[in-house]
């Protein structure tokens, strides 16, 4: 019965996301959505590996579970189309109040992880994997999309002058 209220869970939230997606879309450079989506999914999928592969967390609850190990929802939609929007949030801001409100916006998302973790079967953390990792690493992840996307921008409007 619970798996079932999960899966429901995880419908409900692909629908949402999805449906949030072309919205968010609309109103940025096509160039740097593919850009913040391909990237965020492409290192996602990386680090989730890794800390699958060595048991230090797990999905018990999950889309495709005979084909991933992983949130293949979390990795390629769920935190590519955050930080999507919050490249659009952050589009015309000063190096300070990017980082203020990304680490504030996922902070408040981790919060979300957590009661997953304690209450649902979506993900579990082994002994050794302290909640303040996951935290870090998906500010860090998020910071890094958008220093790569802004990056990127100055170094193509240097070539175009």
């Amino acid at each position: 019965m619970r798996n079932k209220l999960e899966r429901r869970f995880l419908i409900c939230t692909t629908i949402i996301f999805l449906g949030g997606l072309p919205l968010v879309l609309k109103k940025v450079n096509i160039k740097d959505s593919l850009l913040i989506l391909f990237m965020n999914g492409y290192t996602n999928a990386i680090v989730d590996r890794f800390l699958v592969n060595r048991n230090i967390l797990s999905y018990p609850v999950r889309f495709i579970p005979k084909e991933f190990k992983s949130n293949v929802l979390f990795d390629f939609l769920y935190l590519p189309t955050v930080s999507l929007w919050l490249y659009q949030l952050t589009k015309n801001d000063k190096p300070f109040k990017i980082i203020f409100k990304i680490v504030s916006i996922v902070s408040s998302l981790f919060l979300f992880e957590l009661w997953a973790e304690k209450n649902t079967k979506l993900i579990k953390w082994k002994k050794e994997w302290k909640w303040y990792y996951s935290l870090i690493s998906l500010n860090i992840r998020t910071l890094f999309s958008r220093l790569v996307i802004e990056i990127i921008n100055i170094l193509d409007k240097k070539q175009k002058d």
